[in-house]
């Protein structure tokens, strides 16, 4: 599986866990799947994805970067952090056709 195909799974992660298709932990073992030696099961046992909606845009009373969902379009990364100010784990995702970084909380 070459990088480019690679990005189009980890978007199709990314749109079903931004539908509730999985939680958090189920992301992160997927996604060890995708970047691992066996990258052809990181899909497996999932439905297939409908047309791309995209949402409305709000960004009030969240911090700098910080979303409440991921959108339609967005890539999971591996990388998570605490935020020091609010104690939550966040996972960055990356935005491919603006070139951008967000923050979206982990839920659990």
């Amino acid at each position: 599986m070459d990088d480019a195909q690679r990005e189009r799974v980890a978007q199709a992660l990314g749109r079903h866990y931004a539908d509730d298709s999985f939680g958090t932990e189920e992301l992160s073992r997927r996604l060890d799947v995708l970047y691992g030696d066996d990258p052809g099961g990181a899909l497996e046992g999932l439905p297939p994805l409908g047309p791309v909606v995209e949402p409305k845009r709000r960004f009030w009373g969240r911090r700098h970067g910080e979303s409440e969902r991921p959108q339609p379009g967005w890539v999971p990364t591996k990388e998570r952090f605490l935020d020091p100010s609010t104690q939550r784990v966040m996972r960055v995702w990356v935005d491919p056709a603006r070139s951008s970084r967000h923050y979206v909380a982990e839920r659990g």
